[in-house]
This record gives C-alpha cells, structure tokens and sequence, in this order.
C-alpha cells in the first residue's frame, strides 16, 4: 500500500491554526523556489490523493480557486457538503474504513494527509500515518487549534533548517 503522508505546519508552540482556526501566521511562498524550500514540489510529485476535514475543506475554499484539480482529493465529514467538481469525494467512513475501500486504488503514488488536527489523531490512532512532514514555523501563538499528535511510535529521520528560521523534522513509522 502506498504511504500515508502528513505534511503540515505548526507554530513553535504546536499550533496548526489560531483560536479561531485561521493560518494567516504562515509564510506565503512568493514563487516556486520558496515553495520548493518547504518540500511541497516535492510532495506533489509523490502523490495522487489528498485527504482532508471538513473544516480545512471549507477554509481552502476560501482561499480562492482550487490548488490540485489534478488530485483526487477525498474529504471526511459526518455532516453534509455541496461539491461540485469531480476531482472532490465526500467520505462519512473511518479512517480504518476508508483506508480498506482505498486498497483498490491502482497507483504507485502516496497520499498526503492535509490534516486538520482530528482528523490526523484519527489516523494516528489507527496507525494509519506512515511519514510525518512537519515544518516548524518561528512564531508563537499562545492558543489555537494543537496538532496535538504523539511522535512515540515515529523516527525522526531527519531535521533541517530552513529559511526564515523554519525548521523541518521528518518522521517515519516504527515497524512495529
């Protein structure tokens, strides 16, 4: 099966959103050498899927039009949501469900966990996450929404400085 990658963000304090769920603390790449900086080429080229909540969902869309019609991307919700674009599946299932109904998929590419916060916990609960991107970003939030996930069954392969004084940790799985 093909890896399940979390590539996210977080404040110095381990926030991935303010109080109010907003990520206007990020840095916004002004081209696609900062983008590259983060390793998001990278990640595109190494995935086919994307999952996400409903509440990242609904935040990326306001962000204008949609960024990975190229990707299938699936959102979990236990709520109903209009969409409109066929490259976009709602899904009510469990991560563990979801992950079973996916075994069908004929790709050698991974997926890329966007997050938010419980939806990645529940991955991480089912051990479902395979590789943990994390890019560390400089500034302190005081409060907003944790990532709040334990590293215990993870190794971190790897820790890099970037610029603007990010920092990027990659974890991989234990075999456990």
């Amino acid at each position: 099966m093909n890896k399940i990658i979390l590539y996210i963000a977080t404040s110095l304090d381990g926030f991935i959103a303010d109080i109010n769920g907003g990520v206007d603390w990020l840095p916004h790449p002004k081209d696609d050498a900062e983008l590259e900086t983060v390793g998001y080429k990278d990640l595109m080229e190494r995935i086919d899927t994307i999952l996400m909540g409903s509440r990242s969902y609904k935040q990326i869309l306001g962000f204008g039009e949609w960024g990975w019609p190229d990707k299938q991307t699936y959102v979990f919700t236990s709520g109903q949501l209009e969409i409109d674009k066929p490259y976009i599946s709602i899904t009510h299932g469990s991560p563990l469900e979801f992950m079973a109904s996916l075994k069908e998929r004929k790709s050698d590419k991974d997926i890329w966990l966007l997050g938010g916060a419980e939806l990645a916990k529940s991955f991480a609960q089912e051990s479902l996450i395979d590789e943990i991107i994390l890019t560390i970003i400089p500034q302190t939030l005081g409060t907003g929404i944790p990532l709040g996930l334990s590293f215990e069954n993870f190794d971190l392969t790897a820790e890099k400085s970037l610029t603007d004084g990010m920092v990027q940790k990659i974890y991989l799985r234990q075999n456990t």
